[in-house]
């Protein structure tokens, strides 16, 4: 029975994907930290009511 073995080629190309992996995850994870700081800062804004006015943009009535 033959064992086929690894080539540094081919371990070089896995490294590089879980690296990629790796990189993905910690994206989406800043990304959603980001997005949690951002409600909790807009939900505090508002219960103190500290909104920017200029923010706010009037119904048109014709």
């Amino acid at each position: 029975m033959e064992h086929k073995h690894h080539t540094k080629d081919g371990d070089h190309k896995r490294s590089e994907v879980d690296k990629k992996n790796k990189r993905n995850l910690w994206m989406y994870i800043g990304v959603g930290v980001l997005i949690v700081l951002l409600i909790v800062w807009l939900t505090i804004a508002s219960l103190w009511e500290d909104t920017d006015v200029a923010a706010f943009i009037p119904l048109l009535r014709f």
